[in-house]
């Protein structure tokens, strides 16, 4: 298991409102168009990739240009996630690989957004501190310490205010600040400017050389499942039946992805050397990736074969702990924005 790998020896639902609808082939002179131009979607996209976006990036990238009717993908990356969600809201991109936060805080104040998969299910990102200076939360609260995550009221955030308020520590007790960057987080920990930083596994892995940075919080056990990224886009993108083909399309490709990943770890590791955005992560070797990909595929479950647990029930869990801390005023009807019809269509094609 990834969490007893010692440190000093690694190298480094609803149908969303609409009418039973029955997805089967496209009509021939849709096929026929498609196949004669080879249909090029606009997909926004994170703009770096870790281990547990890997996958997804090889769906986009590459798998998606092997369905009949549809060329290479415009996969956009953005480096401000709330912008993914925001473009497609605005028509400037067909779907989103975006973060729940920003989805489900934009279809509580009105949007007309679907989510209608999953770009992995749970999180890989973890709590680290330098444990020769801070050893819990409860001693970052206790000191009115600073942790720095992405931007407040991101799904990193409500998940360690979570946390927070589970072991009875009011988040207000802890100076939270905006760093975009992971890289410059992981700087700032070294340099002794912050006390606790979210950062993915590998990067957990490899700042663990350097001295006893440890990781104070794990989401996957603190939350049955933290989701973290989803595949979006909005009611009215899906009421032309291209698109609901090109939406099934994108989901046959990312369930192709995730379970390519859970059986062939020699496949995973091929992907990662080609769309990984760390260089570190791209020449990594078994002994490195090995133990994250275990982690990912049998402690996270980041990868189910048929995102089954893409569910309004599965996603009412974490709505408590955004209403908490004001992320949400928990007034989002899950029925109508999570629509795994596209989803059931792709499985149904895969089998």
């Amino acid at each position: 298991m990834f969490d007893d790998v010692n440190r000093r020896t690694v190298l480094r639902a609803g149908l969303g409102g609409l009418s039973v609808l029955a997805l089967g082939p496209l009509p021939g002179s849709l096929q026929g168009a498609f196949a004669q131009t080879g249909r090029v979607l606009k997909i926004n996209t994170l703009a770096s990739a870790a281990a547990v976006n890997v996958p997804m990036q090889v769906a986009l990238r590459s798998g998606l240009a092997t369905m009949a009717g549809f060329a290479v993908p415009e996969v956009r990356p953005t480096k401000k996630i709330p912008q993914i969600a925001q473009e497609v809201i605005a028509g400037a991109a067909d779907l989103g690989d975006a973060d729940v936060a920003s989805t489900l805080a934009a279809a509580e104040a009105g949007a007309d957004l679907k989510i209608i998969g999953l770009s992995y299910s749970n999180t890989s990102q973890v709590i680290v501190a330098n444990t020769d200076k801070i050893k819990s939360l409860e001693e970052i609260a206790a000191k009115g310490g600073t942790i720095a995550v992405n931007s407040i009221g991101d799904f990193m955030y409500v998940m360690l205010a979570g946390a927070l308020l589970k072991r009875n520590i009011n988040p207000k007790k802890v100076n939270f600040i905006e760093m975009g960057s992971s890289g410059d987080r992981a700087r700032a920990l070294v340099a002794g400017r912050v006390d606790a930083v979210p950062m993915h596994i590998e990067q957990a892995l490899e700042l663990a050389q350097l001295g006893n940075y440890e990781m104070l919080v794990r989401p996957w056990e603190e939350y049955d499942n933290w989701f973290s990224a989803i595949v979006m886009t909005t009611g009215a993108w899906l009421k032309a039946d291209e698109n609901k083909q090109a939406a099934v399309a994108v989901l046959k490709s990312v369930l192709t992805s995730f379970r390519n990943t859970n059986k062939d770890y020699g496949w995973f590791k091929t992907q990662v050397g080609q769309y990984a955005s760390s260089k570190d992560l791209k020449t990594a070797d078994d002994s490195m990736l090995r133990p994250v990909w275990e982690t990912l595929t049998t402690r996270i479950k980041a990868f189910p074969n048929n995102m089954e647990t893409l569910t309004p029930d599965e996603f009412a869990k974490v709505i408590p702990a955004y209403k908490a801390v004001g992320a949400l005023k928990g007034t989002v009807d899950l029925t109508k924005v999570i629509d795994r019809t596209y989803l059931e269509q792709a499985v149904k094609e895969l089998a």
